[in-house]
């Protein structure tokens, strides 16, 4: 089909010409009249050049109705071919097409167990995301009161003061208030789901930086051990369990020194007067035992302050200061495993989540598909099988019945825009780039052989058809739409057109039949009757039609043309000019044959030529 549509004008021009040839028959070697060769008045006037192609009605806009069943299903009942659906017809939802919907019906059973499955995993993965996050809240409110408990036993021993100092040298929270912010900081950090895009990057291997909200907040760490005895120098005045221990042991052993002054002073007495006898041996003796006991209780005291200041205070603040710092790490410890816990709660939470919008989306799209197999009007027009814009090949093989299988997205149906038509017809490279977008357009359809519509160049292809290049690789068309100006109702897609798209207008040019001029080594000759005789003369040419071709220089206008092309005539200078220009080879070559009979038929389209022309 391509290839006649594309060979149609050169057939025309071939037998145009070979028609012409006939005249030249009249002549005889033997000295028959060379008036009876038939010849063309050339004329001045204007002359159009346009491109004829072949073509096929179209509708530019069309609306189509495409399978949206997934899977292949058949047809159980379609409306019939050329019918009018009208807007009573679309008011009313009338069915074109009702596709068999058995196994999606199934498929829709089928995934309901799947579906309510999802829908409970969705609401339990929810439901125990928010309960991770209670237990994370209630375990760092446990972390925080067992380290505020171990900051104020700390500031219980120690004093609000001297604790703050040393727990600020150590760069941990120093007060109730401090820890507050530090708790509050670890919280935010624990409710806190990871970001999708580092677990991401951190499965291909990249080590993605940690956001701000996830930033671990730690104690700076302490270097060496901390001596804690320079703490009770003048902190006898403080308000801590050391500081007032240390006031009694303090206390006691200036007491027992008193004791033992007293003791010694009373022995050194009794041993006077038991000199001279005024007490009793046993006396002194008792005296002797009291000293040595307050001397005893003297040594005791002292040693149990020195113990203290050396000892027990270091140790019991080293205790006191382990047990807080425990205390903050165990917090940040919790708070650690409040975020892998809440992480692997956000995981299942998400992962339940996508899993339920994709069977909602599966379960919306089967009912979409339970739907559309009941196809409605939607439109008002004329129905047509398959796709219009199709080949006849593809239409065959895909044919539209009841019973026939069709698979997704598939055209069932096509309805025109009868409103606005065109013409989709392929230019042969050797016409297409005098054909450009904006051109007039002249249609001639074969249903309506005498009307002639009018409509302009809208689309021309960059590249040829590829399909057409498939089965005849060496033949190049390009395809071309045409629009048809207005609305004319007898239009039918699939109508047969002749187009003529004029890509010149000459206003006053000599023109003569192409049939008149001759070819030879790419220069271009006319027959001129001078009296009896022809002269084959050297012409420039120009521009050209299906019928006419532009003379610029070698033939006046009035002169006599000869329409045949003989092969030996009379003529009075046969010889070539030198250096002769080159000229468009278009133009067809002399043409070969016999064609004495149809002589009579050139003569008579002659005038009718002349008509055209002018």
């Amino acid at each position: 089909m391509m290839k006649k549509k594309a060979n149609w004008k050169t057939w025309t021009l071939i037998g145009t010409a070979f028609a012409g040839t006939a005249g030249w028959f009249i002549l005889s070697p033997g000295g028959e009249e060379i008036a009876a060769v038939p010849t063309f008045s050339a004329t001045r006037g204007p002359l159009q050049v346009a491109v004829l192609q072949g073509g096929e009605i179209r509708a530019l806009q069309n609306y189509e109705v495409k399978s949206e069943i997934e899977t292949p299903t058949k047809i159980l009942s379609i409306i019939p071919e050329g019918y009018l659906i009208t807007d009573e017809d679309v008011k009313e939802g009338k069915v074109l097409i009702e596709l068999d919907s058995t196994d999606i019906k199934t498929r829709i059973q089928n995934h309901e167990i799947e579906f309510q499955t999802t829908v409970s995993n969705y609401i339990d993965a929810d439901e125990g995301r928010e309960i991770q996050r209670s237990e994370n809240q209630s375990l760092v409110r446990d972390m925080k009161e067992a380290s505020t408990f171990a900051l104020m036993d700390f500031e219980k021993y120690l004093g609000r003061d001297l604790t703050t100092k040393i727990l600020d040298d150590a760069s941990l929270p120093s007060t109730v208030a401090a820890l507050d912010k530090y708790v509050v900081m670890l919280d935010s950090q624990a409710n806190t789901p990871v970001d999708p895009a580092i677990a991401k990057a951190t499965s291909a291997g990249a080590k993605p930086a940690a956001p701000p909200s996830a930033k671990k907040i730690t104690a700076k760490p302490v270097q060496s051990r901390i001596d804690f005895s320079p703490f009770l120098e003048g902190a006898a005045e403080g308000d801590g369990e050391a500081q007032q221990k240390l006031r009694q042991l303090e206390d006691k052993m200036l007491l027992s020194k008193s004791e033992l002054a007293v003791a010694k002073q009373k022995v050194e007495s009794s041993e006077r007067l038991a000199a001279r006898s005024f007490i009793s041996k046993t006396q002194l003796e008792n005296d002797q035992v009291t000293f040595e006991k307050v001397t005893l209780a003297v040594k005791t005291a002292t040693t149990e302050l020195d113990l203290f200041k050396k000892y027990e205070f270091s140790k019991q603040c080293a205790l006191l200061l382990s047990a807080y710092r425990e205390s903050l790490t165990r917090l940040e410890r919790t708070v650690r495993a409040n975020r892998s816990k809440m992480a692997t709660a956000e995981t299942r939470f998400t992962t339940s989540k996508r899993r339920y919008e994709m069977e909602l989306a599966q379960r919306e799209d089967l009912e979409r598909q339970l739907k559309a197999c009941n196809i409605k009007a939607m439109q008002p027009g004329l129905v047509a099988y398959g796709d219009l814009d199709a080949g006849a090949s593809y239409n065959y093989s895909n044919s539209i019945e009841e019973g026939a299988t069709v698979r997704l997205r598939q055209t069932l149906l096509t309805i025109p825009d009868m409103s606005q038509m065109g013409v989709n017809v392929k230019v042969h490279e050797s016409q297409v780039k005098k054909v450009k977008i904006g051109q007039t357009a002249l249609i001639r359809v074969d249903a309506e052989p005498g009307i002639v519509l009018e409509g302009r160049v809208a689309e021309l292809a960059l590249m040829p058809d590829s399909s057409s290049s498939r089965y005849t690789p060496n033949l190049k068309v390009y395809p071309s739409n045409i629009h048809i100006s207005g609305t004319h109702p007898w239009l039918r897609p699939g109508m047969n057109a002749k187009v003529e798209i004029v890509v010149d207008q000459l206003s006053d040019v000599v023109f003569v039949p192409v049939q008149s001029v001759e070819v030879e080594q790419d220069q271009h000759y006319c027959y001129i009757r001078s009296g009896s005789k022809l002269e084959r003369r050297f012409i420039k040419t120009g521009v050209f039609n299906d019928e006419f071709i532009e003379v610029r220089d070698g033939v006046r206008a009035g002169e006599e043309v000869a329409l045949a092309l003989p092969k030996k005539a009379n003529t009075e200078d046969g010889a070539r000019p030198a250096g002769a220009p080159d000229i468009d080879p278009g133009l067809p070559t002399k043409p070969k044959g016999k064609a004495k009979e149809k002589a009579k038929d050139v003569a008579a389209a002659v005038p009718a030529a002349k008509t055209s022309a002018n």
